[in-house]
């Protein structure tokens, strides 16, 4: 697959350097360039590039407005953030936003080669995993075309799935992590889950970057495969606020405030919303892991 790119940055040169590493290294076609904002989210809600490099500091609107902007619209790309900051702040903001990975000022080759290799590897693995799936939902069809009949299975991936849905988080990126990372731990017999559990959260990463290179021949980022996860997870917890906002009763609220996540964040995150708090709530991603296994084996259980 060829890979369009587009580039967005005030400094015509970098812009240069950025284009010719590109077609340098046949890591695909530059579609188009910006020096601000405005024309940048224009252009690419009508090019829809594969992957975007955007300079964090522009004039008018800054880099993380524009992913914003782009996430808003509706439109799946792949964003790497270019820049001379390093504030950690800055840094996890632009994450939380929907970034993909960072890169550093001033420009360096090989930096850039490799992130975007490593862009390049996520987006594969995704079309591995939504090919079984189109390839799962087709037989179904066929099933139901022909009139086959036979025991409906749930399996865990869907009941997985089912609940991501409910959170409103399915779409995002780091949910087929938290998808792989739960049939990854339901794979194991209950003593070592348990095990597994106890330990840093970083260990069950690493468990899961194993697991792409073993299921998928993929090697990616745990730093990034941390951060999506963390920004799905942030984002269940902000949509879940919402929902207690308009209505305290509502039964996915009631549901998952408490199992997945300490309910005074969920208060807190509903303050911040309110305009009542300058902070919103922390999420734990062991706290969401367990919590999701608990309510899979739950729904097990009422099933059977």
């Amino acid at each position: 697959m060829n890979h369009n790119f587009y580039i967005i940055d005030d400094d015509k040169g970098i812009r240069k350097v950025l284009k010719n590493i590109i077609d340098q290294y046949n890591l695909g076609d530059v579609v188009g360039e910006a020096e601000d904002g405005i024309k940048a989210i224009e252009e690419m809600k009508v090019l829809k590039p594969h992957i975007v490099l955007v300079d964090l500091l522009l004039p008018g609107m800054d880099g993380i407005a524009i992913v914003s902007a782009i996430r808003e619209a509706g439109i799946r790309t792949n964003f790497i953030m270019i820049s001379q900051v390093i504030s950690k702040e800055m840094v996890s903001k632009a994450y939380t936003k929907g970034i993909e990975f960072y890169i550093h000022k001033p420009i360096n080759v090989i930096e850039v080669v490799s992130v975007i290799h490593k862009v390049k590897e996520k987006m594969r693995m995704q079309e591995v995993i939504h090919s079984f799936e189109r390839a799962i939902h087709s037989i179904n069809v066929l099933k139901e075309y022909t009139g086959e009949k036979e025991i409906q299975v749930v399996s865990d991936k869907d009941r997985i799935k089912k609940i991501l849905s409910q959170l409103g988080i399915l779409g995002e990126a780091g949910s087929n992590d938290i998808v792989e990372m739960l049939l990854l731990l339901l794979a194991q017999d209950e003593g070592t889950r348990g095990r597994l559990l106890t330990q840093k959260i970083s260990d069950l990463y690493e468990m899961l970057n194993q697991r792409y290179r073993d299921a998928y021949g993929i090697v990616m980022n745990i730093a990034a495969i941390e951060q999506r996860i963390r920004r799905a997870i942030n984002k269940a917890l902000e949509n879940l606020a919402n929902l207690g906002i308009e209505d305290y009763s509502n039964d996915i609220f009631v549901k998952y405030s408490n199992s997945l996540f300490d309910f005074k964040e969920i208060r807190k995150q509903m303050d911040y919303i309110r305009n009542k708090s300058n902070y919103g709530g922390k999420i734990s991603v062991k706290k969401f892991i367990e919590g999701l296994l608990v309510e899979l084996k739950i729904d097990r259980e009422n099933i059977a």
